[in-house]
């Protein structure tokens, strides 16, 4: 039942935020025309699109508790990951009071999921890795807390004045960041469901990384090198998904 709650909770929160990770591909002239106010639209492009896969990475992860439960662990605790992650970097950040008023109360439904979880205990008993994926989850870790540090940053100092920092965007970049790491993590272990959080991590890369290229130059936006870098990883990374899938069976 809190499971259902949740859900219907995050698709008010989330669901139209999902949608934009597809209108940040429209040419410039496309997309400002579909808003009221659409000056500085463009602008915040890369941002939406963040916010965007965020949004999705939170409904996924919700959704899939609707069904056996029990075979969603991973999913579980990418909710319990993004939640905290999300209010230490609006704390550190100074918006924790917009992350809680304005987006509404994300931690405490998350927590209380996580207690009614028919595998509760299975979310903090010490998983086992798969070698492969771990390495990999390693090598991402750390351009994506550097994302997180420098994203938190320009959010405290730039809290006055700056539409970007107004609207909370920097830290929910760092949020991204988090969650990135959070899902390479997580799908590297044997928690049942680890495909779920395995793939949100490629696609989230390499949808920032093409992007990135694409639309060059944006606030959050990545630099061509590392663009490229996290488009690479991702399909290395889906490759080891693949490989390690045939090994047996598993529910994502």
């Amino acid at each position: 039942m809190w499971a259902v709650v949740t859900s219907l909770w995050f698709l008010v929160l989330y669901g139209i935020g999902a949608f934009e990770l597809g209108l940040m591909w429209l040419p410039d002239q496309t997309l400002t025309s579909m808003f009221d106010e659409p000056a500085d639209l463009p602008v915040h492009r890369t941002h939406f699109l963040i916010v965007g896969i965020v949004s999705l990475a939170f409904l996924l992860a919700t959704l899939v508790q609707l069904r056996k439960p029990e075979r969603r662990v991973a999913p579980m605790l990418q909710l319990v990951a993004m939640a905290l992650g999300g209010t230490i970097v609006y704390a550190y950040s100074g918006t924790l009071g917009e992350w809680l008023g304005e987006e509404g109360t994300v931690l405490v439904p998350v927590l209380v999921l996580a207690l009614l979880h028919p595998k509760a205990r299975d979310l903090v008993t010490k998983p086992v890795f798969d070698r492969n994926m771990t390495v990999l989850a390693g090598i991402t870790t750390i351009p994506w807390m550097a994302f997180v540090v420098d994203n938190s940053r320009l959010q405290l100092i730039n809290a006055a004045g700056d539409a970007h920092a107004e609207m909370e965007h920097w830290a929910t970049a760092a949020l991204l960041g988090i969650t990135m790491v959070a899902c390479a993590v997580i799908g590297s272990t044997q928690h049942p469901g680890w495909r779920l959080s395995a793939w949100i991590a490629v696609g989230g890369s390499v949808i920032l990384g093409v992007h990135s290229l694409v639309f060059s130059g944006l606030a959050s936006g990545l630099a061509a090198f590392w663009a490229v870098a996290v488009i690479v990883w991702g399909v290395v990374f889906a490759a080891t998904i693949l490989r390690r899938g045939r090994g047996g069976p598993d529910v994502a």
